[in-house]
């Protein structure tokens, strides 16, 4: 298992001072006060803890899933929905314009996440110039926060620090709001761009608000090292197949310097859900949906003229939310991962604590201090479970139309079919859906399909939230100006 990277240092927590206050007050105590005092709030924190731990057994036993649950929806004033209208309504393609009215209402806050269901949506119905227009407009907004260079993360460090953000998505989302920009480029025939894009892709996959960490997002050196082949770089498409198995094996099996690649989605990403005493740890949850494997791709339903043979597993978002560099995770609290064995949190604050301890004991001569400090430790461990409790909830928007799988096939003869039939197992029910043709070059073809529509899932994509952002009327403007020219 792969421990983060990097972990950027922090000033010390309001808890912690606290929790130092404390000690320094206990130091000019009697001594059966100081440990008293101690003794007491020692004993209270693995009392809380078996509290805590007997519910969490509870709910688990009782095998309840948990529920999405969405603040209280703000009403849209009726001036601002007049306005959202008339501007979707100038929108050619009538289905996609409760995802306009959405975007106008909603402002700034969510433009990345409804720039990328527009983008989603517009790309199944084969409207690439808007798909492109919309998945630009989200990984620009992305990189503000994300990209790889000094002037993001400042931009990071100012933005993490905000406790009311726009939305820019959790590393997975990130990553596949550029994976499918980067489709857009290849869809025009521009492959070095693609190639580009899709490593960009494999950059979000390793960072999050407050940690980076080892990439394992196999999908996306696999698209760098085909983007490369169309493009006539036989070596450099090998050298990034190579990193695509070091991330994932099962692009063992597969070719990257073949003409043909098939690109199948099947079945919903995990959604997102509030845990812990009032919400705040952001977890994920499998949708009860049935299990699809793509068989082959073939131009006739009788399953003659196959261009794919056999596909492999080349993504599980499920796998890509719910870990960190490949290490498992219990869920994310304040941007931060909580990894399963939960020692790393603990041991930071305990450190922090155990350090006042030690500049209290050199400031006050005490010989007991660095006793005193010890017992610091532990009731800084309880000022965090305190902090804790009084956490804000957690942010439970996500882009829905994600899926649970991308499969991954290849073949040596270019098709002339303007889209494949793929072959489903669902469930052991067999079934077939179609796959459209993005791109056509003399040296590649990619087909891309899906099994759920996006537009099928605008329910769930929670309560509308009206923009009160301060850039909002730019914004408003700035959408008028680029999305109907």
């Amino acid at each position: 298992m792969m421990k983060p990277l990097f972990v950027g240092s922090r000033p010390a927590s309001r808890s912690t001072l606290l929790a130092a206050a404390t000690l320094l007050a206990a130091l000019a105590s009697p001594a059966q006060a100081q440990f008293g005092g101690m003794f007491q709030s020692l004993m209270q924190a693995p009392m809380q803890q078996a509290q805590q731990q007997a519910a969490a057994n509870a709910a688990a036993q009782s095998g309840a899933k948990p529920v999405k649950r969405w603040a209280a929806p703000v009403p849209v004033p009726p001036e601002m929905q007049a306005a959202a209208v008339v501007f979707a309504e100038k929108m050619p393609n009538a289905e996609l314009r409760p995802l306009f009215q959405r975007l106008y209402i909603e402002g700034e806050r969510n433009a990345t996440l409804n720039f990328q269901r527009i983008g989603m949506a517009a790309l199944s119905l084969g409207d690439i110039d808007l798909a492109e227009k919309a998945f630009d407009a989200a990984v620009t907004r992305i990189d503000l926060i994300y990209a790889d260079n000094p002037e993001a993360q400042k931009a990071k460090s100012l933005w993490t620090a905000e406790k009311i953000k726009d939305f820019k998505g959790e590393p997975y989302e990130r990553a596949m709001a550029h994976f499918y920009r980067g489709l857009m480029y290849a869809a025009k025939g521009d492959f070095q761009n693609a190639r580009a894009l899709f490593k960009q892709a494999d950059y979000q996959d390793t960072v999050a608000e407050v940690e980076q960490y080892a990439g394992d997002f196999g999908l996306m050196p696999y698209m760098a090292g085909w983007a490369s082949y169309c493009d006539g770089n036989t070596g450099m498409a090998k050298d990034f197949l190579q990193q695509a198995i070091k991330g994932d094996s099962n692009f063992s099996t597969l070719r990257v310097d073949q003409p043909v690649l098939v690109l199948f989605e099947s079945g919903r990403s995990p959604f997102k859900y509030g845990s812990g005493k009032a919400g705040e740890i952001l977890k994920w949850q499998a949708h009860d949906l049935p299990a699809q494997t793509a068989k082959a791709a073939c131009t006739t339903s009788s399953g003659t003229g196959c261009a794919v043979n056999s596909f492999v597993m080349g993504a599980d978002l499920g796998f890509q939310a719910t870990t960190r560099g490949g290490r498992p995770i219990d869920g994310v609290l304040n941007g931060k991962a909580s990894f399963k064995d939960g020692a790393q949190g603990v041991a930071t604050v305990a450190s922090a604590v155990g350090e006042f301890g030690m500049l209290a004991a050199a400031s006050t001569g005490n010989r007991d201090a660095a006793g005193i400090g010890m017992l610091g430790m532990f009731a800084g461990l309880i000022a965090q479970g305190v902090a804790n409790a009084t956490q804000a909830q957690a942010d439970v928007r996500e882009w829905e139309q994600l899926p649970a799988t991308v499969w991954v096939g290849t073949g040596a003869q270019k098709s002339a079919a303007s889209s494949l039939n793929v072959a489903l197992d669902t469930g052991g029910s067999a079934s077939q859906m179609t796959a459209a043709r993005l791109v056509n070059t003399p040296s590649c073809q990619l087909y891309w399909g899906r099994s759920l529509a996006p537009l099928s899932l605008q329910a769930e994509a929670g309560p509308l939230e009206p923009g009160a952002h301060p850039r909002d009327p730019v914004f408003r403007r700035e959408i008028e100006a680029s999305l109907l020219n």
